[in-house]
C-alpha cells in the first residue's frame, strides 16, 4: 500500500551512567593476597629449613667436640698408665751390676722433690746394692687409674719383684702396692711421689 512506511526498528536505550568503567576503584586485594600466601609460606618453610640445618650443624659440632675431647682423654690416660707402670718397673729393677744406669733411668722418669730426694739418695742407695749383691726384677702385675685431669693423675698399681741377694741367693718374692702421683710437664708425664700402701 501506498500510504504505509516500514516499520522502524528502535534500538533499545542503554543507560550507561550505571555502570563504573573506573576500574581503578575495584579492590586488589584478593590477587594481592593470593601472591602474598605462596610467598609467606615459602618463606616460613626457608626459615624453618635454615633452623633445622643450624642445629644440625651445632648438634654435630657439639658430638665432634666432645668425640676430639673424649678421645684426647683416652689418650692421656693410657699415657698415664705407661709412664706409672715404667717408672715402677724400674723402681723394682735394680741390680748391682748396672746400679749407676738403673738410678739414671729412674730418675729420668721423675721430677720434682721425689726425683730431688732419690737422686740425692742414690750414692747410699748405689751401696747397699753392691754390698748385698742385690739383683731386683720387678713387674707390674695391675695398674688402675685413680684420678686424672690434663695436669695431675694418680696411678694404683699393684707390683711384685724377685730379689736376689747374698742372703737369698734363690730370690726371695715380694709384692707391693703402690700409689703412684704424676705431673705433665713440658707435655710428658713423669712421677712426682710414689707412697706405699697396704
Amino acid at each position: 500500500m501506498a500510504g504505509t512506511s516500514a516499520p522502524v526498528e528502535v534500538e533499545p536505550h542503554l543507560d550507561h551512567t550505571d555502570v563504573d568503567h573506573d576500574t581503578d576503584d575495584v579492590p586488589a586485594t584478593t590477587h594481592d593476597s593470593e601472591e602474598r600466601v605462596p610467598t609467606r609460606r615459602f618463606l616460613i618453610g626457608l626459615a624453618a629449613t635454615l633452623v633445622i640445618a643450624i642445629t644440625a650443624a651445632v648438634t654435630a659440632g657439639i658430638s665432634w667436640t666432645n668425640l676430639r675431647a673424649e678421645q684426647n682423654a683416652q689418650s692421656r690416660d693410657e699415657q698415664v698408665l705407661e709412664t706409672a707402670r715404667q717408672v715402677v718397673v724400674n723402681l723394682v729393677t735394680l741390680r748391682h751390676q748396672s746400679v749407676d744406669e738403673d738410678i739414671q733411668r729412674v730418675a729420668d722418669g721423675t721430677t720434682g722433690p721425689f726425683r730431688d730426694q732419690f737422686t740425692s739418695a742414690s750414692g747410699s742407695f748405689g751401696d747397699v746394692l753392691n754390698q748385698g749383691q742385690v739383683e731386683s726384677t720387678g713387674e707390674v702385675k695391675e695398674a688402675g687409674l685413680i684420678e686424672a685431669d690434663n695436669d695431675h693423675a694418680v696411678v694404683l698399681a699393684a707390683v711384685t719383684s724377685t730379689v736376689k741377694n747374698t742372703e737369698a741367693p734363690d730370690g726371695e718374692i715380694r709384692v707391693y702396692r703402690m700409689k703412684v702421683s704424676l705431673d705433665s710437664v713440658d707435655g710428658n708425664w713423669l712421677v712426682s711421689d710414689v707412697e706405699f700402701v697396704a
